[in-house]
């Protein structure tokens, strides 16, 4: 048997970015992206295309860090578990930090909720990446 969910559309997840955009009291745009701080990672979220399909496209600033860590030549270890085709982990030389951008499917999420919950996903796991690299910085 086939399972059918309704997934969201994209002018669904726009509509709910302007939203939230206009509660925080952010200036709204033809093209919405809503800017949250979630403790010391701050997001940054849009709806983007890529071929033919759209995604949630969450990027995630860490804390500043000075200089990248020589032993972060690979993501931190925080990523394993991450579909590697969703997420690039880059560092950001002008502002001394790291950057976590992760790509979702709309296809994938079902309503606001999940929307919300991609974005506090995707903040959890640049969190964990910022202890990671101060934890490193500290041996």
């Amino acid at each position: 048997m086939d399972q059918q969910h309704d997934d969201i559309s994209g002018q669904e997840v726009k509509q709910l970015l302007l939203d939230l955009m206009q509660y925080c009291d952010q200036q709204t745009a033809a093209r919405p992206a809503l800017e949250l701080q979630i403790g010391e990672i701050f997001t940054r979220t849009s709806v983007e295309p890529a071929g033919v399909d759209l995604y949630l496209c969450v990027t995630a600033t860490l804390p500043p860090v000075g200089a990248p860590a020589t032993a972060l030549l690979t993501p931190p270890a925080a990523l394993e578990a991450a579909p590697i085709n969703s997420i690039d982990f880059l560092w950001h030389a002008d502002e001394g930090r790291y950057v976590l951008v992760r790509k979702v499917p709309l296809r994938l999420l079902t309503d606001e909720r999940s929307v919300m919950d991609e974005i506090l996903a995707t903040a959890d796991l640049a969190a964990s990446c910022a202890q990671e690299i101060a934890a490193d910085a500290k041996s």
